[in-house]
C-alpha cells in the first residue's frame, strides 16, 4: 500500500535573489523569473529548487561515507544510489513532485556588475550588466510524493531535511552574494502523521550508512 509524503520547508533569505528569467525588462540585462500566471511576483522554479537540494543531498551521503553519482552530468547519473532513489534518473521518476515557491509582496530593484576574468583577476572592459534582484526574509517551498513503503518514505524526508540544512545559497550570482538562505522550518507527514523531530530524522540518515555502497555503480 502506497504512503503519501508532504514536506514544507521555510527559509529566511539574508541576501538578495537573482533567477533568471526569459521576459525583456528595459534597461535590465537579466531580469527575474516571475509566476507564469499574471507575472508580478519572483519565484523560485520547481525545477531549481530539485537541483539546489539534490546537490545538497549528494554532498550529505559523501559526507556520511555513502557512494553516490554526480548528477551534474546524465553521463555520471548512476540511477540507483540513494540520491536518485529519491531525485530520480533518466531512467526512473522521481516519487517526488516540486512546486515554484512564490515570493510575494517583496521589494525589487536593480545591481549592476561587471564581468570578471578567472584567470587575470581583473574586470573586463566595457563589461557592465545589471541584475534584477528581489529582496525578502521568509519563503516556502513544498515538496510531494508517493512511496511504496512508509520507511521509504521517512528516509526521503531525511535526505531532504539533510540537503536543505546543507544549502546556503540559491540561483544565480552565488558568488557575488546572492541567493543566501538558512533553513528556519522543516516539516514532513507521511499519510498525515508528522514525522519525529529532527533528532528522529538524523537517526533515519545515519541508517543509510548501513549500506556504505549505496547501490552507486
Amino acid at each position: 500500500m502506497s504512503v503519501w509524503l508532504e514536506i514544507t520547508l521555510h527559509f529566511q533569505l539574508v541576501s538578495g535573489l537573482h533567477i533568471t528569467g526569459e521576459r525583456m525588462e528595459l534597461w535590465t540585462d537579466k531580469s527575474l523569473v516571475l509566476d507564469w500566471r499574471e507575472e508580478k511576483h519572483p519565484v523560485i522554479p520547481a525545477t531549481t529548487l530539485k537541483g539546489w537540494l539534490r546537490d545538497g543531498a549528494e554532498r550529505t551521503l559523501r559526507g556520511l561515507g555513502v557512494d553516490t553519482c554526480d548528477s551534474s552530468s546524465a553521463t555520471t547519473i548512476c540511477g540507483v544510489c540513494p540520491a536518485c532513489e529519491v531525485f530520480g534518473s533518466p531512467w526512473q521518476r522521481s516519487p517526488l513532485r516540486f512546486f515554484d515557491a512564490e515570493l510575494t509582496n517583496i521589494p525589487r530593484d536593480v545591481r549592476m556588475s561587471v564581468s570578471l576574468s578567472r584567470h587575470r583577476k581583473t574586470a573586463y572592459e566595457e563589461r557592465l550588466f545589471s541584475l534584477e534582484v528581489a529582496w525578502g526574509s521568509i519563503w516556502a517551498a513544498k515538496v510531494q510524493g508517493l512511496f511504496p513503503k512508509s520507511d521509504k518514505a521517512e528516509q526521503a524526508a531525511a535526505l531532504l531535511w539533510a540537503s536543505a540544512r546543507m544549502g546556503y545559497a540559491i540561483g544565480a550570482a552565488r558568488s557575488r552574494g546572492l541567493g543566501w538562505v538558512c533553513l528556519k522550518e522543516f516539516r514532513a507527514t507521511v499519510d498525515g502523521k508528522p514525522c519525529e523531530d529532527n533528532k528522529a530524522l538524523a537517526e533515519t540518515l545515519k541508517a543509510l550508512t548501513s549500506n556504505p555502497k549505496g547501490g552507486a555503480r
